[in-house]
């Protein structure tokens, strides 16, 4: 079925070749290449190359190269016709393929943004995936999560009800459980990493803030879970290359963990490294003065945000930003990422706006959304964000 399906859709590409222009020719295949099956990929010019890092000793008089970043470029095959680039910056134990083809073979978000005419760049973190990691630097042994985490936390989250709203979740495709086709395919793409926040943040911090001068024009950057930190850091350090942000359930909430702990965290506030506040903080643990105010709900977390007396210090390269924090409907993050909003809106980032997927008519959303089967409606959302800047 497949051999004959390519075999005609050749026949029709020579035959197209031979009487079309060439832009007519590309258009054409770009119009044939419309599904969402596995080889349905939108047909882009594809580069890649490294930022940051530098030579080091490696201990027996040589050298190697460290905390480089790997970056892929996509550009339309019929040009840019958006002016901001988009920048994707992916989570932990992940790297920059979540955003290229779905597990379950259907269309990404990377593809999505290329056939809206944007120039697009995916990112391996440093020290993930085709970024390497020289072992033993910066932790003693590389983590991983185990299957049952990724079906407690991302993939079967109904089947284990752990937080209040997981009951909820429905967009998966397939059981999300081991040997599922759709989990082995997602699970297998999962990989070690360094589970140093303080380590990894700066590097990417940066690897990033090169990565922009590289582009050289303002960007919209977006990254999600562990990586929904980095558009913070990556913008603090580049507040003139940085046109807006979109946290697609960053890590959180503030000061401290939730769910899974609810161990202190982020001394930052929302990092684990220093960022750019007005009055200056020289000592976290001293000058953001912290809060507790109370859950806004049964299903909801109580917050740690910066106490009203004194004035809540200011992130003061962010506050013109417009951000926006996405959070799914049945995902951990559903109980706690109103507080991540109250706190960039509370150290004076005016522009921050809430998307609740549920609130828009979005439903069933785990952690991963832009994997799940109504992908397409998500990003269609922050599409006509962006668009709207």
């Amino acid at each position: 079925m497949h051999f004959l399906k390519l075999t005609a859709t050749a026949a029709l590409l020579g035959q197209a070749a031979a009487s079309l222009p060439v832009l007519d020719f590309v258009s054409n295949l770009i119009h044939l290449n419309t599904g969402d099956s596995v080889d349905s990929e939108v047909p882009y010019v594809r580069s890649y190359f490294y930022v940051g890092g530098g030579y080091v000793d490696d201990g027996s008089g040589g050298h190697i190269f460290r905390d480089q970043m790997y970056v892929e470029k996509l550009l339309p095959v019929l040009g840019v016709t958006q002016s901001t680039p988009i920048v994707l910056i992916h989570g932990q134990a992940q790297t920059g393929s979540n955003f290229l083809n779905k597990p379950d073979g259907g269309r990404g978000w990377a593809s999505r943004f290329v056939e809206q005419g944007y120039e697009v760049y995916i990112v391996d973190q440093t020290f993930r995936g085709r970024s390497a990691w020289m072992p033993g630097y910066g932790a003693s042994e590389p983590s991983t999560y185990s299957a049952e985490i990724i079906q407690q936390r991302f993939t079967a989250v109904q089947k284990y009800n752990i937080w209040p709203q997981a009951v909820n979740h429905t967009q998966w495709p397939g059981t999300g459980m081991m040997g599922d086709e759709v989990f082995d395919a997602f699970y297998s793409s999962n990989l070690q990493f360094v589970n140093n926040g303080t380590y990894q943040q700066k590097t990417v911090q940066d690897a990033g803030a090169l990565l922009l001068d590289k582009i050289g024009k303002p960007v919209v950057l977006v990254g999600h879970s562990q990586g929904g930190l980095m558009p913070i850091i990556i913008a603090d350090a580049r507040p003139e290359l940085t046109k807006a942000l979109v946290l697609l359930e960053p890590t959180g909430p503030p000061f401290q963990e939730a769910i899974f702990s609810n161990k202190s965290s982020r001394a930052y506030g929302l990092t684990d490294i220093p960022v750019a506040y007005y009055p200056e903080v020289i000592d976290p643990a001293t000058d953001l003065v912290q809060q507790v105010y109370p859950a806004k709900g049964k299903n909801f977390v109580q917050c740690v945000l910066q106490a009203e007396e004194p004035s809540p210090r200011q992130l003061i390269n962010l506050v013109d930003k417009p951000i926006v924090l996405v959070t799914s409907e049945a995902s951990y993050h559903a109980p706690y990422d109103h507080c991540t909003v109250e706190f960039l809106q509370q150290a004076g980032c005016s522009k921050t706006e809430h998307l609740e997927l549920a609130k828009i008519g979005i439903h069933g959303n785990g952690h991963m959304f832009f994997m799940e089967k109504n992908s397409d409606q998500i990003q269609k959302a922050l599409r006509d964000w962006i668009q709207a800047l």
